[in-house]
Parts: structure tokens; C-alpha cells; sequence
């Protein structure tokens, strides 16, 4: 009787100690777990934070390189823009006027006196201001064997102003800027390889080509109409 009671104590004794044990051990791993969730959410949280961080930097940045990217100018120089025009020049008595400034005829009571034109027409004549014919600081280089768009600066040296002997643009067949075909047509031709760079009145330059004679070019009729194109450059630079 008396070792069944001490059977029945230890097994007693034996069951609350691994129940125990088992609290223990459930105490210990729902620690750990909770540590570990813990620890798990702090990393998760951390890598949340640095992406989120990473995000907002690039975001910034891309923000920034776009408007950067849209201040930045772009290099596209513009250069003068060619004119076309046609003058009547069919007066043998008189002259017409035209100034690079305006892009214009002007009247000019007394041209020798002002300083409104820079170039005038007479029939196959073409005068500049200065020299005998103005009192500006017209003067002209006549360039060969080029193209109106080969000429992109205007020469140094070498300008020629209207003289008591001649004009700065030779009113002769193949010396300045045309070509007498004589009899039977007798038609007055602008030579093509030819570019006239000028000293407009106030000294900025033009570059000019002559296109025609006639109103009617194509047909040649009406002569005296001199159609010529040009590019002035305004600021004084010697660019075109």
C-alpha cells in the first residue's frame, strides 16, 4: 500500500515536472518567435524606409535632370536671312536708292550729302555711298568663281569706293557684275559665279548677288528692273 502511494506521488511529481517543462520550452519558443517577428519587422521596416528613400532620391533627381535638361540651350546660331528684291532702274536720268538697313527704296533729295542709302541703281549702273558718289563708307569686293552661299565672312581688305575713274562695281560687260550677250538678243545676263561683298554706309556689311534684268525675267522683257538677293548683317560683324 505504501509503494503504491509513493508510485502514485512520483508519477505525480513526474507529470507537473514536464508539464513544467513544456511551459518552459513554449515560454522560450514563443520568445523566440516573437523576437524574431520582431527583428524580422525592424529589417523589414528599415528596407522599406531605404527603398522608399532611394525612390524619393531618384525621383529628385530625374526631376531635376529634366529641368536641367530643359534650361539648357541648344546651340543654333541663326544666322541674317537672305532678301530678294527687285528695283525699278529703268530711269536714264535719275537713280534709285535702296538702304540694307530698311530693306527698302528710299527718295534722297541730294545723295552726295546723306547718308540714308547705301546702294543705287541706274540701268546697268550701280553706285555706292562713298567715295565721290556718297559720304558714307560705301566700298565693294567683288569675289569669282564662288557661290552666294560659299560667302560666309566678308574679306578684311581689298574694298574699292566709287572713284572720278570708275565705279566700285565696273558698268562693264564681264568686269562687274553682268555680261552684254550683244546683237541679235542683246540681253543683259547677271554672271553667276560673282558675289559683291559691301560696305553699306554706316560700314556694316552685305553680301549681294544680281539674279536679273528684267521685270520678265524668264522671257526678258522690261528691262531695267534689276532683281538682286542679299544678306546685311546689322551688328557690324563681318559673319554672314
Amino acid at each position: 500500500m505504501e509503494k503504491t502511494k509513493d508510485f502514485v506521488k512520483r508519477h505525480a511529481l513526474e507529470r507537473s515536472l514536464q508539464a513544467h517543462i513544456a511551459k518552459t520550452f513554449f515560454v522560450l519558443t514563443f520568445g523566440v518567435i516573437v523576437l524574431f517577428a520582431s527583428s524580422c519587422d525592424t529589417v523589414d521596416d528599415e528596407n522599406l524606409n531605404h527603398l522608399l528613400q532611394a525612390e524619393e532620391t531618384t525621383e529628385a533627381t530625374s526631376s531635376t535632370a529634366t529641368v536641367t535638361d530643359a534650361q539648357v540651350p541648344v546651340d543654333q546660331p541663326i544666322g541674317p536671312e537672305a532678301m530678294t528684291f527687285t528695283i525699278d532702274a529703268t530711269n536714264r536720268e535719275g537713280w534709285a536708292y535702296f538702304s540694307f538697313a530698311t530693306g527698302d527704296v528710299v527718295e534722297v533729295a541730294d545723295a552726295v550729302n546723306s547718308e540714308a542709302w547705301d546702294i543705287g541703281f541706274q540701268r546697268t549702273q550701280v553706285k555706292l555711298n562713298g567715295g565721290i558718289s556718297g559720304p558714307g563708307m560705301g566700298s565693294v569686293v567683288m569675289l569669282t568663281e564662288t557661290t552666294f552661299e560659299a560667302v560666309t565672312v566678308a574679306p578684311a581688305d581689298g574694298y574699292l569706293a566709287d572713284t572720278e575713274d570708275t565705279l566700285g562695281i565696273v558698268p562693264q560687260s564681264e568686269k562687274g557684275w553682268y555680261v552684254y550677250t550683244g546683237p541679235p538678243a542683246h540681253w543683259i545676263l547677271p554672271l553667276e559665279d560673282r558675289v559683291f561683298v559691301v560696305k553699306a554706309a554706316d560700314g556694316t556689311f552685305a553680301k549681294l548677288r544680281f539674279v536679273g534684268y528684267y521685270k520678265d525675267n524668264e522671257n526678258k522683257k522690261d528691262s531695267g528692273f534689276i532683281t538682286f538677293e542679299y544678306v546685311h548683317q546689322p551688328d557690324g560683324s563681318p559673319n554672314f
